[in-house]
């Protein structure tokens, strides 16, 4: 206990010393010149340069995400676009479209409901498959697009199933 007190008590001098010689210099923080003990530059005539360059020589980045959105755009025909639009325009409940879509991606427990899997068999395998393969080309999803197109195909096999009985 002796031992740590005395620590204490010479670290505090310490630092009582060294903030009081700093603090004991004066400073004009209104004046352009530096103290003499501080040194600015490694010689006198340093200068410091810096050179603009022609701001149109350079062409404004895209994040990844974009440039694979742009990729994404030229893979598919307007006429494969039109035919998934009208697919994601069948699916008329928004809460069945969310539960389709997380049990494809796999959060949380997958639930079917029968009147989700009526539906999505009222839309067509092509155009349930055809939106999903869209959906996890994108680059948010690319990265689970391995587990989550298998994974959607046995959402439509289960549906089946599930309307049969």
């Amino acid at each position: 206990m002796a031992k740590s007190l005395h620590i204490a008590m010479f670290v505090s001098i310490v630092m009582f010393f060294t903030s009081n010689s700093i603090s004991s210099q004066e400073i004009d923080q209104y004046s352009q010149e530096a103290p003499g003990d501080v040194k600015i530059s490694p010689t006198s005539d340093f200068d410091i340069y810096v050179e603009y360059p022609d701001e149109s020589s350079f062409k404004e980045a895209d994040s990844p995400a974009l440039e694979a959105e742009m990729k994404f755009e030229h893979h598919y025909t307007d006429k494969q676009f039109g035919f998934l639009e009208v697919c994601a325009q069948k699916l008329s409940s928004s809460h069945c479209g969310d539960d389709l879509f997380k049990n494809m991606v796999g959060e949380g427990t997958p639930i079917l409901l029968a009147e989700c899997c009526a539906e999505l068999l009222k839309i067509g395998k092509d155009c349930y498959l055809g939106t999903a393969q869209v959906i996890l080309s994108t680059y948010e999803y690319r990265n689970i697009a391995s587990k989550a197109i298998p994974k959607s195909k046995q959402t439509w096999n289960d549906c089946v199933r599930l309307t049969e009985n």
